[in-house]
């Protein structure tokens, strides 16, 4: 049974100006996060996942862009509150995690200093309490000889270092919600695999619902309960981890699971590739947005968009050919 929500995100859209005409990066994208949850939000560079978390918090410039839809958290619908009041969400009751620590982290401020700024903002506390909550983040994240670390910049820290400030930083006012773009990019794979074991640890811990946006289908497997799958600024495929992994639904996603390289593969043979690309916002084809590239497309995909339909109790799709796509798959499996 799903957790109640602590966020809904319902028929999101995010269209920006620019000096080719209007384009739409994330279209009528919904999904719910339950308090505790671990939702994998996946797909290719270019299909609207970065977009779809930073339009949540509404980070972009809102001269240039328009949201529609609703974003819902604690009753309130994020894309109507004024502008000041968004303020006091961000960092606070929802935190954000970004691809690159080192471009997020400010280069003339010690990492101490970076943390308690959140908590100062925040908090109705004193510089010292600040900093007594700055210790015991760092000693939560894992981070060795924290009261050095204190005092030291950004460029004296690893990478995984600088992640792991990252994730205290986010976890400072205690929120609810965590959105996590891409966390472990750059890093090798046993940092890789530190960052998410705390990541895990702490949602054990602390009860947050966490967003983590990935192209990695592994760590989806093993930290996620329930996944989405974007392509193109729409969400074609949603399910429980075991469903997904069980019986992929949409070709998109099959076609990801069959790029997994697999310990038992023929080395002779050539990995399994999506052909194509993913298109350019400024040239979305007319009907389902995956047609170019998918080896099921006639001419009902080419000319009239699928809408996301329940497929049983756990799945969503959106494909006119689920059906036959599910049988195939299973032929070939």
């Amino acid at each position: 049974m799903q957790a109640k929500p602590v966020l809904e995100v319902k028929n999101l859209r995010t269209s920006f100006r620019t000096e080719r005409g209007k384009v739409t990066a994330v279209d009528g994208v919904s999904f719910s996060l339950g308090k505790g949850e671990v939702l994998g939000v996946v797909g290719e560079s270019g299909c609207g996942k970065s977009a779809t978390a930073q339009s949540i918090l509404r980070l972009f410039d809102e001269t240039y862009t328009t949201h529609e839809g609703e974003v819902w958290f604690e009753g309130q619908d994020l894309l109507s509150l004024p502008a000041a009041a968004m303020h006091s969400v961000r960092g606070n009751h929802i935190s954000m995690i970004f691809q690159d620590p080192l471009s997020s982290l400010n280069p003339v401020y010690t990492i101490g200093n970076q943390i308690a700024e959140a908590i100062l903002i925040h908090k109705n506390v004193s510089r010292r309490e600040a900093n007594a909550r700055v210790l015991e983040l760092l000693k939560l994240t894992g981070i060795p000889a924290p009261e050095k670390r204190m005092g030291e910049y950004p460029h004296e820290l690893s990478g995984g270092m600088r992640q792991r400030v990252m994730i205290a930083m986010a976890l400072a006012c205690e929120s609810k919600v965590l959105i996590a773009d891409e966390p472990t990019t750059a890093l090798d794979v046993t940092i890789q695999a530190q960052i998410m074991a705390l990541m895990e640890d702490l949602n054990e811990k602390l009860d947050m619902g966490i967003i983590l946006i990935t192209h990695d289908l592994g760590v989806v497997a093993e930290v996620c309960s329930r996944v989405v799958v974007m392509y193109l600024g729409q969400v074609v495929e949603e399910a429980d981890v075991v469903s997904l992994f069980a019986r992929p639904l949409h070709p998109y996603t099959q076609g990801l699971m069959k790029s997994i390289a697999q310990m038992d593969c023929d080395r002779s043979q050539p990995l399994h590739v999506i052909e194509g690309t993913v298109p350019s916002l400024h040239s979305v084809p007319a009907g389902c947005r995956f047609a170019p590239r998918c080896p099921f497309a006639d001419d009902l995909c080419r000319t009239r968009m699928p809408e996301l339909e329940q497929h049983g109790d756990s799945q969503k799709v959106r494909c006119w050919h689920a059906e036959t796509i599910l049988r195939e798959g299973n032929a070939d499996a």
